[in-house]
Formats: C-alpha cells, structure tokens, sequence
C-alpha cells in the first residue's frame, strides 16, 4: 500500500510539471492531491532532513512566516489578507515538493515533463500563424503579431525563455549530434516565437538574460567572448528583422516620454506605481503596513483624475515594492535572501546543468520581479515556485562533495 501511494505521489508529482503550463486548474487540483499523498506516504525524517540541508526551503518558509506575521498588525479587510496567504501558499507547497523529489530519476522526469509541455506550446504558437487552433489563447494569424497559447504572453515568454536556456544547455552538453542539432533548433524556434510572435517587451529582456547567463556560466575562455560577441550581433539583426519588437520598443519610448501626462499606459502606470510605491514604503519601513494592505493603502497616494482603479491597487508591478509595502525591511530582505539562496545552490553543485538552469531562474526571478508581482502573479508564481523547488532538490542531490579536511574538522 506504500509503494502504491508513492507511485501516485511520484505521478502526481510529474503531472504538475506537466500540465501546470497549459491549465492553473488542474494544476491547483495536483497540488492538493500532492499534499494528501505526501501526509499518506509519511517518511518524515528524510524528508525533514532534505529540507534542514536546503537553504531554498529555509527562505521560502521564511517568507511565508513572514506573511502569517503581517497579520497581526494589517488594516486590511480579510478578504485581501485572505488572497495573500492563498497566493503565497505556493511557497509552502515549494517546500513540500522539495522534500518529495527525492530521486535524480523523478528530479530527471519533471525536468523533461516542463519541456515537453513547453515543446507543445512552442510548436502550438508557430502553428497558430496558419491555422487557427482551437485551444490557443490568441486567433490571429500571420506573421509579426503577437500569438500565446495559454495564459497571457507575459508568462509564455518567461517559460519560453526557460527552454531556450534548456535547449541550449542541452545542446552543448548532449554527447549525440543529431541531439545536439535537434535542441539547438528548438532553442532557434523557442527564441524566435519571442522576439517575432511576441508582443511582450518583458520577454525580449529575458531572452537577452538567458542569454547571458548561458554565455557566462554554461561557456567558457575563447567561446565566451566569441559567443557574447556574436550574440549582440544577432540581437541587433533580429531588432532589425522583427517589425513587432521595433514596436513595442517604439511604443515603450513614447509612453515613457508622456509618463506624467498619460499615467493609464503600460509604461506610464508603472512609472507612477514606482514613485507613489516608495512613499507608502517610506511611512511604515521596518515591518511594513501588513499582508493585503497594499490593496487599500497605496490610495491615500493617488492623485490623478481616474482615481485609485484596479490597475494601480492590484499590486505595484514590482515584486520587491510589493514585500516592502506589506512587510517593510524585513519582507525585502527575507525576499532577496530567497534569490541569493538559489544563487548559492547553484554553486553548490557538481552538475554543470543544474547549476546554469538554477542560475538562471533566479535571474528570471530577480529581473521580471522589476516589473512584474512574479510571486503573486497566478501562473508566473506557480513557474517560479515549481521550478524553484525542483532545481534545488536537483542541486542538492547532486552537490559538491565536502573536501576531505572540512569533513573530518
């Protein structure tokens, strides 16, 4: 009866990487299921001990305790205390999955899951510039305008972003030629479905971070340079080729030059966000005004004629704004802990891999939390949590062996 409710804990384990791209429903539903088999299976001593050596965990229960404390002192209504906790639930869950994904085999199994969920949104959006797919978000076809399957394209580039950093990890890494021609195309497609079936400015710079943090962790002397090199040279042609980059990039200049007089744009409600955020911040510094209480603060601070509406009191665009408007010092600095310990995962590891890929989710995590709520988001917080929780558990069981002095010092 154990094994079998450890096979269904390892199945729905895999199904969550699968199927969380694609539908937020079924992914709550495996979560849950997840959570009874967990408590089923028991085993909590090594589990216990998988998340005593994870300092992921640690941050992740930090931040969530963090949040229990706003509480205690917030004056916001329950309904918006009770969203916080629910969206940051997640972070517990993390915690819950990393001491569950015990073995290189499973650790191995949602990896390729996530990948082949993305691999079907990925040949979905080049299809939907022919054929109007009946599942796919977007039903315009052709070439330059922006396609995402589902969801909103914000959240498709950030994953697509991922598969890029996979597939070219896995190209240079993949000891079969053809394996290695075959990951260099999907990261090929995959680049492309952002820069040139993409409206989503936030995507371009993503791709630029993966990029980045290919050429500097994953390569190496000589072929560093030469492909950083060659890597501005390629963005400037595909600037070049991409009329729907050029823009939203046009269109980002505009409306911040028009910022103060047009504060309802994309761009001009993120600057006013960024100014009125800081002076919330500034009346309560240490703890912050409490968990929910952004929703209903941040309007004392509004001063433009269409008042405190949706966009402005739904969250601030900036993840490290929104912990510190809740949770002052504390929440930011428990926040940057949680990315600072991802970092030092993966320099923990022996795996060439896992230590690109970790590296890089946090930088994913750190640029897109500039502007967006990437915790808080529905299905951005549900990547960044999973995949979190799935690239440390691979760090850890594949760390570094501690040097011979230090382990009998």
């Amino acid at each position: 009866m154990l094994k079998k409710s450890e096979a269904f804990l390892s199945a729905a384990i895999t199904g969550l990487f699968l199927f969380f791209p694609m539908s937020l429903g079924l992914a709550s539903s495996l979560m849950l299921a997840i959570v009874l088999l967990w408590l089923v299976t028991g085993n909590l001593k090594a589990r216990w001990l998988r998340i005593k050596a994870n300092p992921v965990a640690w941050a992740a229960l930090l931040l969530y305790a963090i949040v229990l404390l706003g509480i205690f002192y917030s004056p916001a209504s329950w309904n918006d205390i009770g969203l916080h906790l629910t969206k940051y639930l997640k972070l517990p869950f993390a915690v819950i999955l990393m001491s569950a994904i015990a073995t290189d085999k499973l650790q191995k199994r949602c990896l390729n899951a996530f990948v082949m969920a993305m691999g079907f949104v990925l040949i979905s959006t080049w299809l939907n510039i022919w054929w109007d797919l009946p599942w796919s978000k977007t039903h315009n076809q052709g070439w330059n305008v922006t396609h995402h399957v589902f969801g909103d394209y914000i959240t498709q580039n950030i994953m697509m972003a991922f598969l890029v950093l996979v597939a070219l990890v896995r190209t240079i890494r993949s000891p079969n030629t053809w394996h290695k021609i075959a990951w260099a195309a999907v990261a090929l497609l995959a680049s492309i479905s952002i820069t040139h079936l993409s409206e989503g400015r936030v995507g371009y710079v993503l791709l630029w971070v993966v990029l980045a943090v290919f050429v500097f962790s994953a390569l190496k002397g000589r072929a560093m340079w030469l492909a950083a090199v060659s890597g501005a040279v390629i963005m400037v042609v595909v600037l070049a080729s991409s009329g729907l980059m050029r823009d939203r990039f046009e269109l980002a200049f505009t409306e911040m030059q028009r910022a103060d007089a047009e504060k309802m744009t994309s761009v001009g409600n993120r600057i006013y966000l960024y100014k009125i955020t800081p002076q919330l911040i500034a009346e309560a510094p240490l703890l912050g005004h409490g968990t929910g209480s952004y929703h209903s603060e941040i309007c004392r601070f509004v001063n433009i004629p269409q008042g405190c509406h949706g966009w402005i009191s739904w969250h601030p665009h900036n993840q490290f704004l929104f912990f510190a408007a809740d949770h002052g010092a504390l929440g930011f600095a428990a926040y940057l802990f949680l990315l600072i310990s991802m970092a030092w995962m993966a320099r923990q590891t022996a795996d060439p891999e896992i230590r690109v890929l970790l590296i890089g989710l946090a930088a994913l995590l750190a640029v897109n939390s500039l502007t967006n709520a990437s915790l808080w988001s529905a299905r951005e917080s549900h990547f960044f949590t999973y995949m979190m929780a799935l690239l440390s558990c691979r760090a850890l069981y594949h760390r570094k062996p501690v040097p011979a002095v230090q382990a009998t010092a």
